[in-house]
């Protein structure tokens, strides 16, 4: 098993209590208005399912995944009666998933735990039917902060060195969105939700 899922594993359980805060309300709110009746959805980087569960009602059918065992397990168990959520332990790349065959992938906190952003942003681009669309929120630990803002990145930082946390890419906002677009993404909306202990921004973008 690979650090990164010992350490997702061992979030599981109360990874809900600290999803929920002010951006997680926010991007309920902002992304219900992207969604139909017949999208077909990818949730990368499920977690315990939050984001699947809550917009089931709107979408065809999710493919939810995760690279952790433990926040599958759980996601199935909250899901219980859900018919059209599928969750797996997989990656983004697992053959499963059709090329052109989606409207949507939701990729919220995900995209800062790779060094190189650019297969994931263009294996998504060739996930999605034309004009398909990419719904991300990312943390840009690069960006200016408040001194709590600062002092957490440094922490962040020595946890990372050591091995207690996963891999975080620092970035701006600006490098955030020059990485989409380079991707052939348009920006379609944009916003920050939350600025600190860290600035969390908001994307969606539409495959060109």
């Amino acid at each position: 098993m690979e650090n990164s899922e010992k350490f997702w594993n061992k979030l599981s359980k109360n990874y809900d209590k600290k999803a929920k805060d002010k951006a997680y309300e926010q991007i309920l709110n902002r992304t219900r208005k992207y969604l139909c009746e017949d999208a077909e959805v990818i949730d990368f980087a499920c977690a315990t399912g939050l984001y699947a569960i809550a917009f089931a009602e709107d979408v065809k059918a999710i493919q939810a995944f995760d690279t952790s065992s433990e926040m599958i397990a759980l996601a199935k168990k909250k899901a219980n009666g859900i018919e059209n959520i599928s969750f797996s332990q997989t990656t983004l790349f697992d053959e499963k998933f059709v090329t052109g065959g989606f409207d949507i992938i939701f990729a919220f906190n995900i995209l800062l735990y790779f060094e190189d952003m650019s297969p994931i942003l263009n294996k998504m681009h060739k996930l999605l039917k034309p004009k398909g669309r990419i719904i991300t929120a990312t943390a840009c630990l690069k960006e200016k902060r408040t001194f709590i803002g600062i002092f957490s990145g440094c922490v962040i930082y020595l946890l990372k060195k050591i091995n207690i946390l996963p891999f975080l890419k620092f970035v701006t906002i600006k490098e955030l969105k020059k990485e989409i677009t380079t991707a052939e993404f348009e920006i379609l909306e944009a916003d920050i939700l939350i600025d600190k202990p860290a600035t969390e921004y908001y994307i969606v973008a539409q495959k060109k």
